[in-house]
């Protein structure tokens, strides 16, 4: 009796750790976070370095170390080339045909050689909680261009993704 109220204890424990376990996982697409709060930004646009140009810059390598795009790169890169998320010109917003999509991977290289994102995004500020959320409407990749001695001197530009359009 003893034994199965231990086991029984002890299968209820674990149960409720578990099921109050929050995923570490990322969050849904099709569960989506309820936006709280004033727009302060509708857009704002702004590109992020997420590779350091510079290996000399300590503090750069620093901000960085826990950066890595790589798997988000290749899954839009993938969505981009089969269709399922559709990418635009982003000088003139055009919607770009398979034909010019491929044309600018091959000029641009793989995912290794993106040096920056460019963000357009709302925000949202809830002065009750204090909390600063951000919806993120698009992403254009930025390819490093390099120049002599292989030091990058600029981003030469991908195309737009407008993130939520995805089939």
């Amino acid at each position: 009796m003893k034994k199965a109220s231990l086991s029984l204890l002890m299968a209820l424990f674990a149960s409720l750790v578990l099921s109050s376990c929050e995923s570490s996982g990322s969050q849904s697409i099709n569960n989506p976070t309820v936006i709280h709060g004033q727009s302060i930004a509708k857009p704002i646009t702004y590109e992020v370095l997420i590779k350091n140009p510079d290996s000399d810059d300590e503090w750069q390598t620093e901000c960085l170390a826990n950066t890595d795009i790589k798997l988000m790169a290749k899954d839009i890169i993938h969505a981009v080339t089969t269709g399922r998320l559709k990418a635009y010109d982003y000088f003139d917003n055009h919607l770009l045909t398979r034909d010019e999509i491929k044309a600018i991977l091959k000029k641009n290289g793989n995912q290794n050689n993106i040096g920056n994102i460019q963000f357009r995004e709302e925000w949202y500020w809830d002065n009750k909680t204090l909390h600063l959320q951000k919806k993120i409407k698009s992403l254009m990749f930025g390819y490093e261009i390099c120049g002599e001695n292989n030091k990058v001197r600029g981003y030469r530009a991908s195309f737009v993704v407008n993130l939520g359009d995805a089939n």
